[in-house]
């Protein structure tokens, strides 16, 4: 039996680091009003950097991280924490959390020493840039990743310049 051809659009990636958390918002509220682009996004930042941000006690920290991005993105988000050896708790949001959760000899991959930097590189990041992002985000930036057609990170990542320069 041979299955028929499907017409599949292959998906990219791209990532944009914020340093401040009302950078990030400010954006993601920006590309919520663009309904015609068809957008995966995911976050990742670092536990005590979001409750430094927002000023969050330590306790019930990823319950508090939670509950911010669920308000967000509604109550069907994915979300997760992990601790890296070189970065410390990390959080992530959205679509990519099942792949830097997935256990490995019951261990989340991205706990693992390379783990974020091969998931990464397995994205499709170049080397140069995964390392440039990883110290961004070791030093309490927030990764924003868009997943979604050539066309449609072409329009937003113009968009973003546009937004920034304007």
């Amino acid at each position: 039996m041979i299955s028929e051809n499907y017409n599949t659009k292959q998906k990219q990636i791209c990532i944009k680091a914020y340093q401040h958390l009302w950078e990030l918002e400010e954006t993601l509220q920006f590309i919520e009003n663009k309904k015609e682009l068809h957008l995966q996004i995911s976050i990742l930042g670092k536990v005590n950097q979001f409750n430094s941000d927002k000023e969050n006690s330590i306790i019930n920290k990823n319950k508090n991280i939670k509950a911010h991005w669920k308000s967000l993105f509604g109550d069907r988000v994915n979300f997760g924490s992990f601790n890296n050896p070189e970065i410390g708790t990390v959080f992530i949001v959205g679509f990519l959390s099942s792949i830097f959760l997935h256990k490995i000899n019951g261990k989340p991959l991205a706990m693992l020493s390379s783990g974020i930097y091969g998931i990464l590189r397995g994205l499709g990041v170049s080397e140069a840039q995964t390392t440039i992002y990883l110290k961004m985000l070791n030093c309490g930036s927030y990764l924003l990743v868009f997943r979604g057609s050539k066309n449609d990170l072409g329009i937003i990542t113009k968009v973003l310049e546009e937004k920034e320069n304007g």
